[in-house]
């Protein structure tokens, strides 16, 4: 525990503020801009004219209108159930869904690659790992403890996130002029914390490839930029025909329930990691994400062993 807090009191400098400041305003940007659109969405969809319609008044023209007005129906039926997410993921209770998506995709990633590459990573560049092996020699202890220590982090700045959304989701909602929501706060909350939990363990699994990336390449740059290549790499093979299936980015999407492909886009994103997949396939089974859910952290507990063999027989006080 000793261990765990000195590295947790050394994550609390501008390294971690700024990775939560760029978190907190890359997430009000996007609520900004999804309420936007939801706005639009919310407009009601007008049928065309007879003139519009090139058709004179008559039986041909009325036939037209009303395939067109039916058609207006069904867009403007869909419009509003987007909107009305939208609003929801903007009050208190849904904003947590809204973080723990962003976290757990390809931001979220980014921001533990910059943690693990400036807590970890620099201990070589910046020659502070003698020392700190000078005062502990266990080293496996020592790896134990920045990997909790920048799991932790990432789970505050999530955490965060979601506070400063709760605060100005509501007021974007206002603003924006959207419908109000229809799902009762305590399941929008309930699903939150579930989207929560899950992300818990996809942070988990960025980083473990953080601290092994770090222990690799000893430098703060060299995490950064090989952290970073190993999601992008592991999204690139998910769209593979017949490997897909078998990637951590596959199970990250199932674990989270995000959509695919087109399923995936709407007035305000939750997610930057499946819109790389292709939409086909049936939703898989809970068994099926019960097993995925723990490959993923079998995945996450090779690369902490990896780093830690690593770790313990290299040369790392030169």
């Amino acid at each position: 525990m000793r261990l765990l807090r000195a590295e947790l009191l050394k994550l609390n400098r501008p390294l971690l503020w700024s990775a939560a400041l760029g978190a907190i305003v890359f997430t009000v940007l996007l609520a900004v801009g999804g309420a936007g659109n939801a706005r639009q969405y919310a407009q009601p969809v007008t049928v065309p004219s007879c003139a519009e319609l090139h058709l004179a008044p008559g039986p041909s023209c009325a036939d037209v209108q009303r395939v067109a007005r039916g058609r207006a129906a069904r867009q403007q039926a869909e419009r509003s159930a987007t909107a009305v997410h939208t609003a929801e993921r903007l009050t208190a209770a849904g904003a947590g869904a809204e973080t723990a998506g962003l976290m757990a995709s390809l931001p979220g990633a980014l921001v533990v690659s910059l943690l693990a590459g400036g807590h970890v990573g620099a201990e070589w560049s910046g020659h502070t790992l003698k020392s700190l092996l000078t005062q502990c020699g266990r080293r496996r202890r020592v790896l134990a403890a920045k990997a909790a220590s920048l799991w932790l982090a990432a789970v505050a700045v999530m955490a965060t996130d979601w506070a400063v959304l709760a605060g100005a989701g509501p007021l974007i909602a206002r603003l924006s002029r959207l419908p109000g929501a229809q799902t009762p706060a305590t399941r929008l909350l309930a699903h939150s914390a579930g989207q929560c939990g899950r992300a818990l363990l996809v942070l988990a699994l960025f980083a473990a490839v953080g601290l092994l990336a770090s222990v690799v390449t000893r430098g703060a740059v060299g995490a950064l930029g090989s952290c970073a290549a190993v999601v992008v790499g592991l999204l690139a093979a998910a769209s593979l025909p017949g490997l897909g299936r078998w990637t951590p980015a596959t199970w990250v999407q199932d674990w989270m329930g995000f959509g695919a492909g087109q399923n995936s886009i709407t007035a305000l994103p939750d997610n930057f990691w499946s819109r790389f997949f292709s939409a086909s396939g049936a939703p898989p089974s809970r068994l099926e994400t019960g097993l995925e859910a723990t490959a993923l952290g079998a995945v996450a507990a090779l690369c902490v062993w990896g780093a830690t063999v690593l770790f313990q027989r290299g040369d790392v006080l030169g």
